[in-house]
């Protein structure tokens, strides 16, 4: 006879995330699950590609530079605020192991010559 019931063994092995893991480019298997834990602990499942795609979109629109926050409405897909979305993407950042940190980094530098 066992010695624990099978509900109590199914509850102390891992559970599956509930909401999908956003992929970002380049990013290994423990850098998707960094980025998981912050968004299901820091954040809102999604932000960090929700971020990262604002910010190319801001930064491939020819006016990003007359940005307005007071007149801005915040929502990310519409007039996002470059001060929040550069917040997520550092906070991502720090979160990440070195080498996917790194990377991340480097795709911001390249889209930061864009600015």
């Amino acid at each position: 006879m066992a010695r624990r019931s099978p509900a109590q063994v199914r509850a102390t092995t891992h559970r599956r995330l509930t909401h999908p893991i956003a992929h970002l480019p380049g990013l290994s298997p423990r850098g998707r699950i960094a980025v998981a834990d912050l968004e299901r602990t820091r954040l809102w499942p999604g932000a960090a590609r929700e971020a990262l795609d604002a910010w190319i979109r801001l930064l491939r629109d020819p006016y990003h530079r007359l940005f307005d926050s007071p007149s801005g409405c915040g929502i990310l897909a519409c007039c996002p605020d470059p001060d929040d979305l550069r917040r997520v993407l550092h906070m991502v950042i720090h979160a990440l192991p070195r080498h996917d940190a790194r990377t991340l980094r480097r795709r911001l530098a390249d889209l930061d010559a864009q600015w």
